[in-house]
């Protein structure tokens, strides 16, 4: 009960700040949030593969009956998911979605094959000058923080946490990943990227090289 109670706390919470907030569920067991919660929230819904039809339907139901904005986000660990995925995504006509590859440590193939950029991918990413600054100084994801329903916040899943949204204002929290962490200014600053012609023009660190233990994603030799 004191859980259900400080997940209410969260909620209103993060209503009162305009801010977009994306709530992340596994489909497996997506909850359906009030309505008078409405101030851009906005629901990721997880698949993982393989697919139990029955929790899919149930799911798919509550969320074609609530009034939130979602996005489906389709794990893809090989070829066959993909396959799986693109079925689901024609049958039930499926609008907002998104193809996240994972790393499950047995399909660094699959991700040499459809992950590892090339030198020719990398030219074709859209830049302005402004990214290519930004990226010298610090990570395009500046500014996001990861929330637990126990209140642990988080600027990166991978790194310690910064505090505890109970416990700490969100000055605190930013303030502390300015001064102490590891997230927001993590840049390709690091060997081999340090070297490469193409170090800015790549995306920024993620956290597929924190998972596959690399520091570059890419077929530059």
């Amino acid at each position: 009960m004191r859980e259900i109670e400080k997940i209410d706390e969260l909620w209103y919470f993060l209503d009162l700040s305009p801010s977009p907030k994306s709530i992340f569920y596994p489909y497996t067991n997506v909850s359906y949030l009030k309505p008078t919660f409405n101030n851009n929230f906005f629901y990721k819904v997880f698949v993982d593969f393989p697919i139990n039809k029955q929790q899919w339907n149930t799911s798919y139901q509550l969320l074609l009956h609530q009034t939130l904005l979602f996005e489906y986000v389709f794990h893809i660990t090989s070829l066959d998911d993909y396959e799986q995925a693109e079925e689901i995504i024609e049958q039930f006509q499926i609008e907002k979605y998104s193809l996240k590859p994972v790393y499950n440590g047995d399909n660094i193939d699959f991700f040499i094959e459809n992950v590892f950029l090339t030198k020719e991918d990398i030219l074709t990413i859209p830049m302005s000058i402004k990214d290519f600054f930004f990226k010298q100084c610090m990570n395009t994801d500046f500014g996001k923080l990861n929330i637990l329903p126990t209140g642990d916040i988080y600027a990166n899943l991978n790194h310690p946490a910064l505090g505890n949204i109970y416990l700490h204002s969100i000055y605190e929290i930013v303030q502390k990943e300015l001064d102490e962490g590891k997230s927001w200014m993590r840049i390709r600053n690091e060997a081999p990227c340090n070297t490469c012609l193409y170090q800015y023009l790549c995306p920024s660190p993620s956290d597929y090289e924190i998972a596959i233990g690399k520091p570059n994603l890419c077929r530059i030799e």
